[in-house]
């Protein structure tokens, strides 16, 4: 294909990782809009400890993605960018693991509900049933191979439109149970994934009457990551368990709104790191993954310094538009820009990490990392509170940079398959 012959045998990063960053990013600022519309209304309605309850559960929610994924799209975007011949095979048996991981989850989310949160258990239920659209989202992995995110980008941002719309209508209705607006907020992620799979379909290779490639291979190279990209969403969310269990709902939701903030100064970094995990997988077997991460590391730095930078000073009128009484999380969003700027560095690394196929890599770093982020919770949480719980987001993700660079040095010493 010509994109793959538009790489050639250097480590110059192509402008389509560049492009599609930017695509993503220009997506991810509509998405981020759409967030704080949906943020910004809520906070303003319900009391403090409902808005609390319910970012907690949008947290456990974007665990739980992880979880459906499991790796599977990783694994099969991977297989897909070296042996393109082998894509259909890949492809149906990547939906199946999904499938069956989605439904999983379904259930016991619906058990944890009804147990945890009796009034609201209905919500979540339905809220639940989104997880299964995830196997839908296979489809765009065509899109992912070619490093074309144009189409994506655009199906995400019409779904996102769709969430603050049904978010603002179940106000106008009168609702005020906050689990309610779960159901809402899912409401648009399950279009998109809807709408990835109908316009996704016709750039993947045909599953007819091709057979899937063998379950076990398969697994065994999607379950360390999956269960590396669930210690991922842990340590980014866990901290919310202890900052709820030492300061309650309302510290909750404070320091929720800092983490969103983080994470809309790490996207430029991550969506690069995103958008060229094919190209460091072909850079992989030509021998040239380590010049390849580090080039990309190195402008991603520069890029998070500069956020950080401009962020830091702004951080108490940053959070002052949510109102006066988020100015409590002011410390806790400065520890978490210096988390930000180590994530446009660690991620292009792991990224590498994952593109050289060293799932048991990845799965160490961020299991180590997970354990870190929770030693660190539970000592500093009690002393400082929600600051605690940014100051140990900070040393986990600058772990995840030293242990992503030394499996990357293992990785090039090792060499490309085959070689």
């Amino acid at each position: 294909m010509m994109f793959r012959m538009e790489e050639a045998s250097s480590t110059r990063i192509p402008r389509r990782v560049f492009s599609a960053a930017g695509w993503l990013v220009a997506g991810r600022l509509v998405g981020a809009v759409c967030t704080f519309i949906t943020l910004y209304a809520l906070a303003q309605t319900l009391e403090g400890d409902a808005f609390g309850r319910l970012t907690f559960w949008i947290s456990v929610f974007l665990v739980l993605d992880g979880v459906v994924d499991f790796g599977t799209g990783a694994t099969a975007l991977q297989r897909m960018s070296v042996a393109p011949n082998e894509a259909g095979a890949v492809l149906r048996t990547a939906r199946r693991a999904r499938f069956a991981m989605a439904l999983f989850v379904v259930v016991a989310l619906i058990a944890t509900g009804f147990a945890f949160e009796k009034e609201d258990a209905p919500f979540i239920a339905v809220a639940a049933l989104y997880q299964l659209s995830h196997v839908l989202e296979l489809s765009s992995l065509g899109w992912k191979d070619r490093i074309a995110w144009k189409s994506p980008v655009l199906v995400r941002t019409g779904a996102a439109v769709c969430s603050p719309a049904a978010v603002l209508m179940v106000l106008l209705a009168g609702e005020r149970r906050p689990l309610a607006f779960l159901v809402a907020i899912a409401f648009g992620s399950t279009l998109g994934n809807f709408a990835l799979h109908f316009l996704g379909r016709p750039g993947l290779p045909s599953t007819a009457g091709v057979a899937p490639s063998p379950m076990r291979p398969f697994l065994a190279a999607s379950i360390p990551m999956g269960a590396a990209a669930v210690c991922q969403q842990l340590y980014f969310h866990v901290d919310n368990v202890f900052v709820r269990a030492s300061e309650g709902d309302t510290a909750v939701g404070h320091y929720g709104v800092a983490v969103r903030i983080m994470s809309l100064a790490i996207m430029g970094g991550v969506f690069a790191a995103t958008a060229a995990q094919p190209w460091l997988s072909r850079a992989h077997l030509r021998g040239k993954l380590l010049g390849a991460a580090l080039r990309l590391a190195g402008l991603s730095a520069v890029l998070g310094a500069a956020i950080a930078g401009c962020a830091f000073p702004l951080r108490p009128e940053i959070l002052g538009v949510f109102g006066d009484e988020f100015q409590d999380a002011v410390p806790a969003l400065g520890w978490l820009l210096g988390a930000g700027f180590a994530v446009h560095v660690g991620a292009p690394l792991l990224t590498a990490v994952v593109a050289a196929g060293r799932g048991r890599s990845v799965l160490v770093a961020a299991a180590t990392g997970l354990m870190l982020n929770v030693i660190g919770n539970a000592w500093l949480v009690p002393r400082y509170g929600m600051e605690g719980a940014a100051i140990a987001t900070l040393a986990t993700e600058v772990w995840i940079v030293v242990a992503s660079l030394g499996a990357l040095l293992r990785a090039q010493k090792l060499g490309p398959p085959n070689s």
